[in-house]
């Protein structure tokens, strides 16, 4: 036997395995682009020991590059509660600069658990996540800084059992 035929023998294995690894690199970076669904902004903000004082704003401060503006684009104010969360509802105050540059201000009022106290969402472990509709089909350009802040608005202050609160961002 030759010593190129050892050669070829030996590298055999070496090139089957970065082929089996390029393809499996290629899968992975399919399957984490497929599972953002069209995400081009999640952010949260964790809220300390889960209490929320009523004068907490919480900003969302998003980059307008990153947004297509060929594109319309759904938000939704993520939020995480525990089983401590006293009520079925909440209400939340959102000022946000989405249709132009000056601020306007939203009051959001949503459901959390329904009429026989279920929690709507989804949750294990006494923690809860809901996805709450907040703006649909806003056309967003590139050539400024998108902001929203939320606060709430409930009658308890602090209000308990709000875990974390956030934006998501999709685009279609």
């Amino acid at each position: 036997m030759q010593i190129t035929e050892t050669r070829e023998i030996i590298n055999r294995p070496v090139e089957l395995r970065n082929k089996i690894l390029v393809l499996f690199i290629g899968l992975l970076l399919i399957t984490f682009k497929s599972c953002s669904n069209g995400e081009v902004y999640f952010r949260y903000h964790q809220i300390n020991k889960g209490i929320w004082y009523r004068d907490s704003v919480l900003t969302f401060s998003m980059d307008s590059i990153k947004f297509n503006p060929l594109r319309r684009h759904d938000f939704t104010i993520e939020l995480t509660t525990a089983d401590i969360y006293p009520y079925k509802d909440i209400w939340l105050h959102v000022e946000h600069n989405l249709n132009d540059s000056v601020y306007r201000c939203d009051t959001l009022h949503s459901r959390l658990a329904d009429d026989y106290n279920k929690w709507l969402g989804s949750g294990t472990g006494g923690l809860h996540q809901l996805s709450l509709p907040f703006k649909s089909s806003v056309a967003l350009d590139t050539s400024r800084v998108y902001v929203l802040k939320i606060n709430q608005l409930v009658n308890n202050n602090p209000l308990k059992g709000i875990e974390k609160v956030g934006i998501k961002v999709v685009e279609y």
